[in-house]
Order: C-alpha cells, then sequence, then structure tokens
C-alpha cells in the first residue's frame, strides 16, 4: 500500500516528536526539515575560552507524483578559541556540508573548566558521538514503509 503525501508527513512528524535525538518539523525551505543539535559546549581552559557546535540538519522534499522522498544532509560545525597565554590568540573555524553523506561517524570528549577562573568547576564539558546512518535510518524506515522511494541528493529540488 503506497501513502498519501499528507499521510507520510504526518507519520514523519510523529517521528520527530516521539524521538529524543532529533525534530522534524515543517520549513520554508523544503517540506519538512530534520535537526540534530549534536553539541553545543562552551567552556574554559587555563587562559582562555573555548566554544563547540555541531548540529545535523536533512532537508526533505515529497514529490507526490514520483511517491519519492529527496533527503539532503546539511552538517553544521562551528568552533572558537580565544586565550591570551602563552601569546593571545583568536580562531573561529565554520565548517558546513551540504549534500548526500555516504558515512559519518564522529565522537568527541573534552575537558575543562565550566567557570572561568573556578578550579572547583572542572569536568567534562562535552561527551558526544554522532553516526548520520543512525539518524537517516527511522526517516528511511517509515518512507519505505509507506511505499515510496527514498532518495539521498546533493541538491535539493
Amino acid at each position: 500500500m503506497v501513502e498519501s503525501r499528507d499521510d507520510l508527513i504526518q507519520s514523519l512528524l510523529k517521528l520527530g516528536e516521539s524521538n529524543s535525538e532529533f525534530s522534524i518539523v515543517r520549513s520554508e525551505e523544503s517540506d519538512l526539515l530534520l535537526e540534530q543539535k549534536i553539541v553545543g559546549a562552551k567552556y574554559y581552559g587555563v587562559a582562555s575560552e573555548e566554544k563547540l557546535r555541531k548540529t545535523y540538519r536533512a532537508r526533505m522534499w515529497l514529490d507526490d507524483a514520483k511517491k519519492e522522498v529527496r533527503y539532503q544532509e546539511i552538517l553544521e560545525d562551528q568552533s572558537g578559541s580565544v586565550g591570551v597565554a602563552p601569546t593571545p590568540k583568536l580562531d573561529f573555524e565554520k565548517i558546513f556540508i551540504k549534500g548526500k553523506f555516504l558515512f559519518k561517524k564522529e565522537k568527541g570528549i573534552a575537558f575543562g573548566f565550566k567557570k572561568p577562573l573556578d578550579p572547583g568547576s572542572f569536568g567534562k564539558v562535552y561527551d558526544y558521538s554522532y553516526d548520520a546512518e543512525k539518524i537517516r535510518t527511522p526517516v528511511r524506515q517509515i518512507v519505505d514503509a509507506a511505499g515510496w522511494k527514498f532518495n539521498q541528493v546533493i541538491l535539493g529540488r
């Protein structure tokens, strides 16, 4: 049985509501937008302030005529560091990858101070694990069960 476009949208929205890893909402840029906040941390080194933010998104377009869901993945990675020792430094990096990920796994852990100049606040500031396939699989299963084709794309429409 092939589900209607509206039924498939409702099934995907329910997946986003019931999943603790990611959300799925309606979007202006596409029919649906999946978002997973992988890590968001601000912490302090001995003489520095560090920031890290990683977000996975997927835009989905549902083509009723072809019974196809086009799925475009986006990974945004921002990091920054401001320090004074041993020499003043200011680093900022933003990576934005859009398209089709064949394989993307990542794990990270960091220790630091949660409050500046507070030795008692030292500890683990983030510990994350990310696997694009674990995010993509439940979406693909719903699309397949609806009788639609799941198509990872580089460009959207």
